[in-house]
């Protein structure tokens, strides 16, 4: 009994001896050490075509008020792809809107004394009319234009 465990601990010697010699020559890898993380930045980025990241526009605000019959400013003027957003602000008493003809892009027809917002970038540079498309308000004067250079 005494020689089958001298047996026992001289191969579990052996397992363990060879780990370690096997273990001694094999390096792991070394992970590359991690750049520091850069500041936090102050706009958000964006890829360009080259795929480096640039700063996003900056977005170009104006407030348009709607009311009878009119807005105001009735003229805006922006570069083309240029990010844009209009607070559109009915100080009328009907309800009112804002559509920009040909873009696709329009608030909801809102009460007197609510808001609505959008958000788009400049076409290519024209002019658009905007207008309120509530039956009857455009013919009655409710129309202005968006000038893209």
């Amino acid at each position: 009994m005494n020689k089958t465990l001298l047996i026992i601990a001289v191969i579990i010697l052996l397992v363990i001896g060879g780990y370690f010699l096997f273990m001694r020559g094999y390096q792991a890898p070394t992970p590359a050490p991690s750049a520091p993380t850069p500041p936090a930045l102050q706009r958000e980025v964006t890829p360009t075509e080259e795929g480096v990241l640039a700063p996003t526009p900056s977005i170009r605000e104006f407030t348009v008020v709607g009311s009878e019959f009119s807005f105001s400013p009735s003229s805006i003027s922006v570069s083309a792809g240029e990010r844009v957003k209009i607070i559109f602000k009915n100080e009328g008493k009907a309800p009112h809107n804002l559509v920009i003809q040909g873009l696709n892009i329009k608030t909801r027809t809102i009460d007197g004394g609510k808001t609505d917002t959008i958000e788009f970038t400049a076409p290519s540079s024209g002019t658009y009319t905007f207008y309120c498309s509530v039956p009857g308000h455009r013919s009655a004067g409710m129309e202005g234009k968006l000038e893209v250079k």
